[in-house]
C-alpha cells in the first residue's frame, strides 16, 4: 500500500505519492515542534504532534527552520518510522505507547546502530586488508590475479557472478579473457560506451541496478543464450592514478533483495586494491618482456660474436710459439709498452701468457679452449672507439699483470689467488662496449643505458660490468666453470667492486681511505679491498708512466673521443666542458694539469705501499717535462695557462698544434730495446 507494486525496496524507492505527502507533513509540522520525540503520521494525513518537541530536519537534511544554523549543531533526522493498523481509537492509544517507549530507548537504539556500523567498517577494512595481501601474493600472474580479484569480488559482496574486463587503451574496449574465474574460450570485447560495462568504464561511476531487466542499457541476449537469470547488477570501475583501466560486474545478490549500500561501499573500497594489484601486474608484466627482449638481444649479440673454432686452434697453436718466445723476457715489465704489439692474434696470444704465468688456468681449472675463446669475445665486444677500444683493455690488463709478477703480490699474501683471478678478469672487461662517450653524455643524452642506470651512478661502468657477466655466462666461454658456488660469488663480488671502481667520480668519493693505506695494514680485508681499487685505477691511468712516444699518441686518441663527444653535445644545443671543445682544448695545458691533479697523486699513493715502483713517479715527472716544452713551442697557437685557452683560428690552429707535437714525436729517436720490440711485432 506504501509504495506501490513498481518497486522491491523499502530503502532507496519510497516514491509513492502518499509517502512524499507523508514526508512533506512531518516536516511541515516537525519544523514548529520543540522536542526531541519523532512525529507520528497516519497515512490518512493526520498527524499528532507533542507540544514539547524541536525542529527536525526533513530526509534530504533541510527544514523550514534552517537545522544547519550554529544554534543547532546537531542535524536530526527521523529515526523511526512506525505503520500503525486498526481502528482509531486503538491508533491513540498504541501511539501513546510507542512515543512512551521510544522516549527510553531512542539513545540505546542510536548508540547500538553506532556501534554496529563501527564493528561492520571494523570487520570490511579486515577483510580488505586481507584480500590485498592474496591479490599482491599473484602478481607475478596476471590470469591469476584476474581470477583471484573475482573470487574475491564475490565473496566480500556474496554475489552469484562475477565478470572482469580491462581497458584496451589503444582501441576503447572493454576485453575479458576470463569470466567467473574459469578461462574463456575466446576473448569478450565491448565497445566504448556500449552497455553496462561500457557505460561505467566510460563514466568512471559505480553502477547499482536492482532491477536489470528494467534497465535500457542491460543486454538480454546473453541471458536467453546461456540460460542464466540476472536479477540484479552492481558495476563498479576499477582505476589507476591515470584513470579506468578495467570494469568488475557481480550479477545477483545472494540472501538479499539486491546491492546494497554496504555492497557499494565495499566495492569501492575493493576497487582500490584491485586497481594497484592490476597495475602493478601490468607493470611486471612489462619488466617480464623487456628481459626476456634483453636476454635476446644478448643471444643475438653473442652470436654474431660467435668465434670459429679453428680460430681457437690458431690461438692455441701459437702460445708457444717463437714469435712470442722474443717477446716474453720484457713482456713482465713495466716499461713494456702493449701498443707497440699492433696485432689483434698476437695480443691475444700474450693475453693467454698471462693466465698461464699467474697459474690461474691450473689453479681455477680453466679448459684452454674457453679461455681463448672468453679472450676473442672480450676482444670484439670493445667498439673501434679512438680511446676505449681493445688496445686499451689489452694495456690496462698487462699492467694488472705486471703488478702481480713484478710485485708478487699473491706470493707475499698481499692479495689472495682470487682476488688477482677477479682483478686481471676485470682489466679486461672494465671498458667493454663502450661508446667512446662519457657518463656525463650518456645522463644529458637520456640514453638507453642512463634509463637503465642513472638511478644508481656509473653509467657507463655498471653496463661494462654487465657484459662482462654475460660473455662468462656464456656456455662456450664460462672460465669459472671450476669455481665453487662461493667461489664463483666472491669472484662476481670483486669484479662488481673492481670495474665500477675505474669510473673516477668512485675513485675520489674513496680517496680519504686510500690515502691511509700503507704496507703493514693491507693484511686487513677492507684494506685489501681498497687496495684493488687503488690498482684498478693505476692500470687504467698506465699509459702516462709510458715512453714519450706512447703517451703522446694516447693523448691523441683520447681528445678524439673526447671532441667527438663535444660536437655531440652541441648538436643537443649544449655547451661541453672546455676540454671537450675542440676550439678550446688546449691539449698540452689540459695534460699538464691531469699528471699534476690526477695521475701523479693516484700513483704515490702506490709508490707509498710499494717503494720499489719509484720510477713511475719518475717517468710521469718527465713525460710533464715534455708536455710543458710542447706548451711553449706552441705558443703562438695555444697561449697556455691554467684555464684551457681559447684557439683564434678554431681548427686551424688546433692542426699547427697538433702538427708541432708530431714533429717532436718525429725527432725522437726510439731507444734499441722499443725498436726490437716493434720489429718483433711486426
Amino acid at each position: 500500500m506504501v509504495v506501490g507494486n513498481k518497486h522491491n525496496t523499502l530503502i532507496f524507492d519510497i516514491k509513492s505519492s502518499r509517502v512524499s505527502k507523508l514526508q512533506t507533513q512531518i516536516s511541515t509540522t516537525s519544523a514548529s515542534s520543540l522536542t526531541s520525540l519523532p512525529t507520528l503520521a497516519s497515512l490518512d494525513g493526520s498527524t499528532t504532534n507533542n507540544a514539547q518537541q524541536q525542529p527536525q530536519c526533513n530526509t534530504n537534511g533541510t527544514s523550514n527552520n534552517n537545522c544547519n544554523n550554529h544554534s543547532h549543531p546537531q542535524q536530526q533526522q527521523i529515526a523511526l518510522f512506525v505503520c500503525i493498523a486498526g481502528d482509531n481509537e486503538s491508533r491513540s492509544r498504541y501511539q501513546f505507547y510507542i512515543e512512551d517507549t521510544f522516549r527510553y530507548v531512542l539513545g540505546h537504539l542510536l548508540t547500538a546502530f553506532e556501534l554496529f556500523e563501527e564493528k561492520r567498517v571494523r570487520y570490511q577494512c579486515q577483510n580488505l586488508l586481507q584480500v590485498a595481501r592474496r591479490l599482491l601474493c599473484n602478481i607475478g600472474d596476471l590470469g591469476q590475479l584476474l581470477r583471484g580479484v573475482m573470487t574475491e569480488a564475490k565473496e566480500l559482496t556474496t554475489a552469484e557472478r562475477c565478470s572482469l574486463f580491462l581497458l584496451d587503451k589503444a582501441t576503447g574496449e572493454l576485453v575479458s579473457k576470463v569470466f567467473d574465474g574459469n578461462e574463456a574460450s575466446k576473448e569478450i570485447r565491448i565497445e566504448s560506451g556500449k552497455g553496462i560495462a561500457g557505460y561505467v568504464a566510460q563514466t568512471g561511476k559505480l553502477l547499482n541496478i536492482r532491477n536489470a531487466y528494467q534497465h535500457p542499457l542491460f543486454y538480454k541476449g546473453v541471458d536467453e543464450s546461456t540460460g542464466f537469470k540476472t536479477r540484479n547488477i552492481l558495476c563498479f570501475p576499477i582505476c589507476d592514478e591515470q584513470g579506468v583501466i578495467g570494469v568488475a560486474q557481480l550479477c545477483n545478490k545472494i540472501n538479499g533483495f539486491h546491492f546494497d549500500k554496504c555492497d557499494e561501499e565495499v566495492a569501492t573500497a575493493f576497487s582500490v586494491y584491485c586497481g594497484i594489484s592490476i597495475m602493478h601486474a601490468l607493470v611486471h608484466k612489462q619488466v617480464q618482456k623487456a628481459e626476456a627482449r634483453y636476454k635476446l638481444s644478448q643471444e643475438l649479440l653473442l652470436y654474431h660474436m660467435k668465434v670459429p673454432d679453428t680460430e681457437i686452434q690458431h690461438v692455441l697453436e701459437g702460445v708457444n710459439t717463437s714469435e712470442t718466445d722474443q717477446l716474453l723476457v720484457e713482456f713482465p715489465r713495466f716499461d713494456f709498452c702493449p701498443r707497440d704489439v699492433r696485432n689483434f692474434a698476437l695480443s691475444v696470444q700474450l693475453s693467454m701468457k698471462m693466465f698461464y704465468d699467474l697459474n690461474f688456468i691450473t689453479t681455477f681449472q680453466i679448459p684452454e679452449d674457453k679461455l681463448a675463446r672468453f679472450i676473442l669475445l672480450v676482444q670484439r665486444g670493445y667498439r673501434d672507439t679512438p680511446y676505449h677500444n681493445w688496445w686499451h683493455a689489452f694495456s690496462v690488463a698487462h699492467f694488472a699483470y705486471s703488478l702481480m709478477t713484478n710485485l708478487q703480490l699473491i706470493e707475499k699474501g698481499i692479495i689472495t689467488k682470487m682476488q688477482g683471478f677477479s682483478f686481471l678478469i676485470a682489466a679486461f672487461c672494465h671498458d667493454l662496449d663502450h661508446r667512446g662517450t662519457s657518463n656525463t653524455y650518456q645522463t644529458q643524452s637520456s640514453s638507453p643505458l642512463a634509463r637503465l642506470y642513472s638511478s644508481e651512478g656509473s653509467v657507463n661502468e655498471r653496463h661494462h660490468l654487465s657484459q662482462a657477466i654475460c660473455i662468462l655466462n656464456d656456455s662456450s666461454s664460462k672460465i669459472l666453470d671450476g669455481l665453487s658456488t662461493e667461489e664463483f660469488k666472491e669472484c662476481i663480488d670483486y669484479l662488481r667492486d673492481l670495474i665500477l671502481a675505474t669510473d673516477l667520480a668512485n675513485h675520489f668519493r674513496i680517496l680519504p681511505h686510500l690515502k691511509r693505506l700503507r704496507s703493514e695494514n693491507l693484511v686487513e680485508p677492507a684494506n685489501q679491498r681498497l687496495l684493488l681499487s687503488l690498482m684498478i685505477t693505476c692500470c687504467d691511468l698506465s699509459d702516462q708512466i709510458k715512453s714519450w712516444k706512447t703517451v703522446q699518441h694516447v693523448a691523441h686518441l683520447v681528445y678524439a673521443e673526447f671532441f667527438n663527444e663535444g660536437d655531440l653535445e652541441k648538436q643537443m644545443g649544449l655547451h661541453p666542458n672546455a676540454m671537450m671543445d675542440r676550439k678550446k682544448a688546449c691539449i698540452p695545458v689540459l695534460q699538464i694539469e691531469f699528471l699534476t691533479t690526477v695521475v701523479r697523486p693516484t700513483f704515490e699513493m702506490l709508490v707509498t705501499i710499494f717503494p720499489q715502483t719509484d720510477a713511475f713517479l719518475t717517468t710521469i715527472d718527465s713525460n710533464r717535462h715534455q708536455w710543458e716544452e710542447v706548451k711553449e713551442s706552441t705558443s703562438g697557437a695555444c697561449s697556455g695557462g691554467s684555464e684551457c685557452c681559447e684557439f683564434q683560428g678554431g681548427q686551424e690552429d688546433e692542426r699547427r698544434m697538433m702538427a708541432a707535437v708530431r714533429r717532436r714525436v718525429s725527432e725522437e729517436v726510439c731507444g734499441e730495446k722499443e725498436r726490437k720490440l716493434h720489429d718483433a711485432s711486426d
